[in-house]
C-alpha cells in the first residue's frame, strides 16, 4: 500500500490574510461584465471525488458532461467553483477546435476504482486525446494526465478554464500568470475560496478575460492565435486561458487544480499535487474506492449476497457517496447537476440546482446505502437531521450543508422520513436510540399530527393537498413514533387517518371509472369536482384526471393490503396504455413485462414541457411487486431500471423516451436540462436488489 506524508506550510495559516488576492483598480480587459452566465449541462457522464474514510485533505468534487470537466466543487459538496474546463486547439491560421463540440469522446470509469477516463478524436480528423481524472487523495487538487496526439503540424493546444467563484456565476475575479491561473470571488458567499491552476508544461502565454467578449475562447476562434493578451478580468463571468508548448509530437502533459482560502494556499496546493506522481495518486484514489466497497461486501457476512455480485448495485453505493460532503458527514445532495431549461440563465444568488439537500431523497439515500452495507453514513445522515430539524419539528423544504434552508415550502413526508429512518437503525440494532433521538421523533411526529394530513407540497414540489404517497409517510411515521415513544395517542392518530385515507383521496365515480386514488385532491373531497393547475407549463386539469403511482407507497409502508380492491384498481388504470403514464414496455415471450413511468399524466417538467420516463419510478413499481410476493415482475422492473445507467454506471433523473440512445441525449441540446445522476434513483436501485434477494422490501416500517 502506497503511503505519502504530506507538509502544509505553517506560514499558509498563519499569513492566510497577508496573501489576499490583489485588489483590482481596473479591469484590463474589455468587455466586462461577460454575457449572461448559464448553467454547464446538467447530464454528467461521471462524477468524482476521492473516497476519505474520516479525513477531508480532499474537499473537492468535479463532474463531466459532454466529455469536459464541468462544475466542481470546493469545500462543501454545495459549493461550485469552476463553470468548465476544457481544450482548444487550433492550426495558428484557419482550424479551430473546441473540446466539448468537437470531439467524439468516451467516458468511463476505470476497474476496479473511479478514475474517470475520457478517449476520443475530434471530427475532423486533426488530433486525438486521452485523459485520466481525479481527485488528489491528500489535498484539495483537481488532476488531470492528457495524451495530445496531433496528426497534423503546427497545432496549437491551449486550456480554457471557465471559473464560477462562490456558486455565482458572474463575480469571479481572474488573474492570469506566467506560472498559474488564478481566480477567487468578489462577494463572500460562504468562506472565500481560490483556485489555482498549473500545468506540468510550462504555458507560454496566458491571458484572462470576459466570456463572450475578450476571453480566449472569442480570441482564438476568431484568429486562431491568442493576438491580446490580459493580466487580468473581473469582477463578472470570465475565463482564463494559458497556452502550451507547440510540438508535433504527442505531448503528455499534467494539470493541477489546486484550492485553497489564501492565493498563496492554492498555488502551494498546485504545486504539492505536481510533485507527486500522477500514477501512484491514481493508484491510491482507485485504491480508496476498492477499500469503501470491501467495507460494503464485509459488513453483513451472508446477509447481502446480492450486493458482492451486482456490479451495479456497487457502482450504486459509490455515487451515493461521492454526493456526501466530506465536513459535515451524512449530508448527502440529491445530484452534482443544476437540470432546468437549457442554456437556462444561471441565477446571480448562488442558485443551488440539485447540490443542496432534500430530507425527502437524504433519507433515500441512507436507505440504499444502510442496504448496501454501510452502517456509518446512515448513523451520520441521522445526526444531520437531528442538527437540523426545527424548533417546530418540521425540516426546511431543502437545505445548504451548513444547515441553512434555501426554498421555503413545507412537504409533509419529509417530516416523516427521518422518523422511519431513526426506527430502521434501531430496528436493525445500529443504533440504540438515545434521548435526542426519541426527542427528535416526538417533535416530529407531534408536528405531523398537529398539521397532517394536508401538505403544502406533493413530493414533487408542485402542489398541495391530500396526497397519497404523503399520507403513506405520515400515517408510517406516526406508527413508528408511537412504537418508540410508547405513545397510545399517536397510535390513535395514526388509525385514524388510516381509516380515512379513501374518504381524502379515493374517487368512487370518475372519467376512468370507479374507485382509483387522484394524484392530489386540493380539499380532501376527492368527489367534488376540483380544479388544480398542472406546473411547467401543464395547464389546468380536473384532479378527477390526473393519477400518480403515489398511491403504492401505502402498500410499501404498509398502509394498505397490495391487493386491497382499491389498490388493484387504481394499479389497472396506472398502467393503461391511454393514460401514457407507464412506459418501456418488455414483451418478449416468456418475459414479464415491466414499465418505467411517468411522474403522472400530462406532466410537463422536462426538455420541450414534456415529462420525460422516471428509471427510479420502475424501482418503486418494483417494490410494490415485491410486497405482492411477484419477485418475477421485480426482477422485470429492476431489469428495466438497469437498463437506464450510462456507461459509467450513472442513472439519471429521467428520459426523454425509454428507446432514446443515450449517446444521442448527450450530445444534445435535450441533455442539458435532464439532471443525472440522480441519487435518489441509485439508492431505489440498491433497495430493489436487497429487497428481491430477501423477498422482503428493506425500507418497509
Amino acid at each position: 500500500m502506497l503511503s505519502r506524508k504530506i507538509f502544509i506550510p505553517f506560514a499558509i495559516f498563519l499569513f492566510r490574510a497577508a496573501f489576499a488576492f490583489p485588489a483590482l483598480i481596473k479591469n484590463d480587459a474589455p468587455g466586462a461584465p461577460g454575457v449572461v452566465p448559464t448553467w454547464a449541462p446538467a447530464f454528467k457522464q461521471a462524477v468524482g471525488t476521492a473516497y476519505e474514510k474520516k479525513t477531508a485533505y480532499s474537499p473537492i468534487w468535479f463532474t463531466l458532461a459532454q466529455g469536459i470537466v464541468t462544475e466542481v466543487f470546493y469545500p462543501h459538496v454545495d459549493h461550485t467553483q469552476v463553470g468548465d474546463l476544457q481544450l482548444l486547439v487550433t492550426d495558428g491560421k484557419k482550424f479551430f477546435s473546441e473540446q466539448k463540440k468537437d470531439v467524439l469522446s468516451s467516458v468511463r470509469y476505470s476497474t476496479p476504482g473511479l478514475t474517470t477516463l475520457v478517449s476520443g478524436q475530434d471530427s475532423t480528423g486533426h488530433y486525438r486525446l486521452e485523459q485520466e481524472i481525479i481527485t488528489d487523495p491528500h489535498l484539495p487538487v483537481l488532476r488531470i494526465r492528457t495524451t495530445f496526439q496531433p496528426f497534423q503540424k503546427g497545432l496549437r493546444l491551449f486550456v480554457l478554464f471557465k471559473p464560477s467563484m462562490g456558486n455565482i456565476g458572474n463575480q469571479s475575479i481572474g488573474y492570469a500568470t506566467p506560472e498559474e491561473l488564478l481566480a477567487t470571488q468578489s462577494i463572500r458567499n460562504g468562506p472565500q475560496s481560490f483556485a489555482a491552476l498549473l500545468s506540468s508544461a510550462q504555458w507560454t502565454a496566458t491571458s484572462a478575460g470576459y466570456v463572450g467578449t475578450s476571453d480566449g475562447w472569442q480570441d482564438l476562434s476568431k484568429n486562431f492565435k491568442l493576438t491580446q493578451i490580459w493580466p487580468q478580468a473581473g469582477p463578472g463571468n470570465i475565463a482564463l486561458i494559458g497556452e502550451l508548448p507547440s510540438t508535433d509530437a504527442p505531448l503528455s502533459f499534467e494539470l493541477a487544480l489546486g484550492f485553497g482560502q489564501a492565493r498563496s494556499e492554492a498555488i502551494q496546493n498546485a504545486r504539492a499535487a505536481l510533485q507527486f506522481s500522477f500514477t501512484q495518486a491514481r493508484e491510491l484514489y482507485d485504491q480508496g474506492w476498492e477499500s469503501y466497497l470491501e467495507e460494503l461486501r464485509n459488513s453483513e457476512p451472508g446477509k447481502k449476497e446480492f450486493f458482492k455480485k451486482s456490479i451495479s448495485s456497487q457502482r450504486s453505493a459509490e455515487i451515493i457517496k461521492i454526493h456526501e460532503d466530506k465536513l459535515r458527514r451524512g449530508a448527502i445532495v440529491a445530484s452534482l447537476s443544476k437540470p432546468g431549461i437549457p442554456n437556462s440563465a444561471r441565477a446571480q444568488d448562488g442558485n443551488g440546482g440539485y447540490h443542496l439537500i432534500w430530507p425527502r431523497d437524504l433519507y433515500h439515500a441512507a436507505m440504499g446505502l444502510l442496504a448496501a452495507g454501510d452502517f456509518k453514513t446512515p448513523v451520520d445522515t441521522l445526526a444531520f437531521f437531528k442538527e437540523t430539524q426545527k424548533p417546530d419539528g418540521s425540516w426546511p423544504q431543502n437545505l445548504w450543508t451548513d444547515g441553512s434552508p434555501f426554498w421555503q415550502g413545507l412537504q409533509m413526508d419529509e417530516v416523516a422520513f427521518p422518523i422511519l429512518l431513526t426506527s430502521k437503525l434501531s430496528q436493525r440494532k445500529v443504533i440504540e436510540l438515545a434521548k435526542s433521538d426519541l426527542e427528535m421523533i416526538r417533535k416530529a411526529a407531534w408536528f405531523i399530527a398537529n398539521q397532517g394530513p394536508f401538505t403544502a407540497q406533493d413530493r414533487w414540489e408542485e402542489i398541495g393537498g391530500y396526497i397519497p404517497s404523503t399520507i403513506a409517510a405520515e400515517i408510517a411515521g406516526l406508527q413508528s413514533a408511537a412504537t418508540l415513544l410508547a405513545d397510545p395517542l399517536l397510535q390513535k392518530i395514526a388509525d385514524d387517518w388510516k381509516s380515512h385515507i379513501e374518504d381524502w383521496t379515493l374517487r368512487q365515480n370518475g372519467v376512468y371509472g370507479k374507485n382509483y386514488y387522484l394524484r392530489v385532491s386540493p380539499s380532501g373531497k376527492p368527489n367534488q369536482q376540483e380544479w388544480i393547475d398542472l406546473a411547467n407549463g401543464g395547464g389546468p386539469a380536473h384532479a378527477e384526471e390526473i393519477l400518480d403511482g403515489g398511491f403504492l407507497e401505502l402498500v410499501r409502508l404498509k398502509i394498505r393490503h397490495p391487493k386491497d380492491a382499491s389498490i388493484l384498481n387504481t394499479l389497472k388504470i396506472y398502467e393503461s396504455p391511454e393514460l401514457g403514464i407507464a412506459g418501456g414496455f418488455l414483451g418478449q415471450p416468456g418475459i414479464t413485462p415491466a414499465f418505467t413511468y411517468r411522474r403522472y399524466n400530462r406532466d410537463a417538467y422536462g426538455p420541450g414541457h414534456v415529462g420525460g420516463f422516471w428509471p427510479l419510478l420502475a424501482g418503486e413499481r418494483g417494490h410494490y411487486a415485491v410486497m405482492d410476493g411477484d419477485l418475477l415482475r421485480a426482477q422485470a422492473e429492476l431489469d428495466l431500471l438497469e437498463k437506464s445507467p450510462l456507461e459509467t454506471g450513472l442513472i439519471p433523473e429521467q428520459a426523454i423516451s425509454p428507446f432514446l440512445s443515450k449517446a444521442k441525449l448527450i450530445q444534445s441540446e435535450s441533455g442539458l436540462g435532464i439532471a443525472c445522476p440522480l441519487v435518489w434513483a441509485h439508492a431505489e436501485a440498491i433497495l430493489l436488489h436487497r429487497s428481491i434477494e430477501e423477498a422482503i422490501v428493506f425500507d418497509a416500517p
